[in-house]
């Protein structure tokens, strides 16, 4: 007698490919969206970053009566010195980069591209290309005096081209 072989006939190969190819079609889809939304949070998690960098800095500006509109620093516990204006970090690489760094938010992973003054600007730049990508950014643009009142830091979220 003929021993039978085991194995799989070209039919039910076929339809597995087949099969195969369909839950890609429908699957790809997902996870290029999953892509976007990423850089978005990650975008989104830099402007907490820095709203609360901002609030920090203030704080201590208050206590170390350093609220003045003329430019002046201030010095946090790890060392680093920060540039204020309005007892709030201001917009050059002194400023809110500074306080962000003291942090611990920017690392040599840090996926942004800071680009300083009127607004200071992160700008997310994608690892694998070195390449910034504009509309999807968090903007800050330093504290201002109208009158006698303190308006604090305008901090912009900007995910539209994540």
């Amino acid at each position: 007698m003929r021993k039978q072989e085991a194995g799989f006939t070209l039919i039910e190969l076929v339809v597995v490919i087949i099969i195969l190819g369909i839950l890609a079609a429908v699957a790809l889809p997902k996870f290029i969206g999953l892509s976007a939304d990423a850089r978005a949070s990650v975008v989104t998690g830099l402007d907490g970053s820095v709203t609360e960098a901002a609030n920090m800095v203030h704080a201590l500006a208050v206590i170390q009566g350093k609220t003045s509109s003329t430019a002046t620093t201030v010095t946090l516990s790890d060392g680093t010195t920060v540039n204020v204006v309005n007892g709030y970090p201001d917009d050059t690489l002194g400023g809110i980069n500074n306080a962000l760094q003291s942090a611990g938010a920017v690392s040599a992973t840090f996926p942004f591209t800071y680009t300083a003054n009127s607004p200071a600007t992160f700008v997310y730049t994608a690892t694998a290309t070195a390449t910034p990508m504009t509309g999807c950014e968090v903007d800050y643009t330093s504290a201002t005096v109208v009158g006698t009142v303190v308006t604090p830091p305008v901090i912009v979220l900007n995910t539209g081209s994540c």
